[in-house]
């Protein structure tokens, strides 16, 4: 019966298991998660993940929201089985290096978390639906087809960017769980379903918390223990609203939806954020077959800082977009603050304190980016993923130059990118002058969009020889050739383009002074 599946015992999070597994490490694989075998995608439970932690690299959840969401998830889940809930500073750092040292999580520990109250973590019926609202049976109005669940299918005024299926088709119970993590964290604003609570009676939702951000996450490829462990952020970045600090599954109350309380700790930040309410109904086979979707505050969400997003002095933490690559944020990501030339930048809180860890360990750790790029109300244009190579030993406290040359070669990136726009918007003007002036975006983007492909490559290549200048500008000049090629049909649109050229070719500081003394 679906009322039996249960998150934490039940197939939900998809894992990809270790290699190079001992012989008493595949034999407690196979007790923990039978018929996994090293290198292999299994799909597990939230209790043997915890368990089996330890023998598993990462997960490998493939849609990009979905993994954010789990791993903030995880991340409260972890926060409580590794006792790493305690608020004074330097007794978490010492409990955290304990816990690391002993490179598991303890089992009595998981089941002291899991056991008292199975009912919690039933997907479908009963009291309390893991992470749902029961009281949509009631005050959510009619039952909206499975396909409204799934986030990729087609639906509104979105287009079918990922999923085809049709809406009636059921949803298996792993995947809906995932979707249901996507709509507290990434649902749209605006219409839905509507519900009636407390005299109130409404159909408007507002943004989910992460909707349309880029996520951050400490990133070790080999162990999922350790990415879980410093997945937590350290005290001093908690909130300290009054209150207990509890994630959705552990109250014994339900939220209001006319008065949402702001998180007031750990638990409540990484897990219980969200502005819209879900209700899913399951068959005999385990699968959603029905689900209530509607919105779950009638105002803003209390302020809260997300540990693992950039956060800037205004506009917000900065925002997903699939044309932006990751490196190009990844200063932002060591150094405590980046200074930029209208807003400064806060690099997420859950990389404070890692430089404390053993040098060994953070020479070994990434970073794990995922983003959905997204308007605030209900476009979707693309999910993305990254991972980069073990940069976190660059973090400023652990290592200064090494962040400052990051840092420069960021900074010098964007200084030539800024360059060939320029000199390409230029050679259009001079070339078509105002006939064609709504034509001049695009064909600088399509020039920027050919440099910045090359340009990771370089960037990655100055990290690894950091006495080699880096060769953005050759970059530029190469990009700007490429793109110029179409407007060299006169001798007007050559001219027009050597002068231009002319500029890239020029030293950095001599074309700085020939703009400065241009009329």
């Amino acid at each position: 019966m679906s009322s039996l599946f249960r998150v934490d015992r039940d197939p939900c999070v998809a894992v990809r298991v270790r290699r190079g597994l001992t012989v008493s490490e595949a034999e407690e694989l196979a007790a923990l998660v039978p018929g996994a075998t090293e290198g292999t995608t299994a799909v597990v439970g939230l209790r043997p993940l915890f368990a089996a932690a330890h023998l598993l690299a990462d997960l490998d959840v493939q849609e990009p929201p979905l993994e954010a969401m789990w791993r903030r998830v995880l991340a409260a889940i972890a926060l409580r089985v590794g006792g790493l809930d305690i608020s004074q500073g330097q007794a978490w750092l010492d409990t955290r290096e304990d816990l690391l040292a002993q490179g598991r999580f303890d089992t009595s520990r998981i089941a002291e978390y899991f056991d008292p109250s199975p009912q919690r973590w039933r997907l479908y019926g009963g009291p309390r639906p893991f992470l749902q609202d029961p009281r949509l049976a009631d005050e959510g109005g009619d039952l909206a087809p499975p396909g409204r669940l799934v986030m990729s299918r087609p639906s509104g005024a979105n287009a079918v960017w990922t999923d085809s299926t049709p809406q009636d088709v059921p949803v298996k119970a792993a995947d809906a769980i995932g979707w249901l993590l996507a709509w507290r964290g990434y649902g749209p604003s605006g219409t839905g379903g509507t519900r009636k609570h407390g005299g109130r009676s409404s159909h408007i939702a507002k943004a989910g918390p992460y909707r349309a951000l880029i996520s951050y996450f400490p990133h070790d490829p080999e162990s999922l223990f350790t990415t879980l462990v410093l997945s937590v952020p350290e005290p001093s970045s908690w909130p300290t609203n009054p209150g207990p600090d509890l994630a959705p599954w552990e109250r014994e109350d339900l939220p209001d939806p006319l008065a949402v309380a702001p998180p007031c700790g750990p638990a409540s930040l990484l897990a219980g954020r969200t502005a819209h309410a879900v209700l899913l109904t399951g068959d005999d086979m385990g699968s959603t077959v029905g689900c209530q979707v509607t919105w779950g505050t009638t105002t803003d969400l209390p302020a809260a800082t997300d540990p693992y997003v950039i956060e800037r002095d205004t506009g917000g933490p900065v925002r997903a977009s699939r044309s932006r690559a990751v490196w190009r944020d990844l200063d932002a990501l060591l150094l405590h603050q980046r200074p930029g030339d209208k807003n400064t930048c806060r690099r997420p809180a859950v990389f404070d304190h890692l430089a404390e860890l053993d040098p060994d360990l953070l020479a070994q750790l990434g970073v794990r980016a995922l983003g959905w790029d997204q308007d605030r109300q209900d476009r979707d244009r693309a999910w993305y993923s990254a991972t980069t190579p073990p940069v976190l030993r660059h973090l400023a406290e652990a290592d200064p130059d090494g962040a400052a040359v990051i840092a420069a070669a960021r900074a010098s990136a964007e200084t030539w990118a800024g360059r060939l726009r320029r000199a390409l918007e230029t050679v259009w003007d001079h070339v078509y002058g105002k006939r064609r002036k709504e034509e001049r975006p695009g064909f600088a983007d399509q020039g920027a969009a050919r440099y910045w492909e090359r340009a990771e490559a370089e960037f990655w290549t100055t990290l690894a020889a950091p006495d080699t200048a880096p060769a953005f500008q050759r970059l530029a000049v190469d990009c700007f050739d490429t793109s110029a090629t179409v407007l060299k049909a006169t001798a007007h649109g050559r001219r027009a383009a050597a002068e231009a050229r002319a500029q890239l070719t020029r030293p950095p500081r001599a074309a700085s002074r020939s703009r400065r003394q241009a009329p």
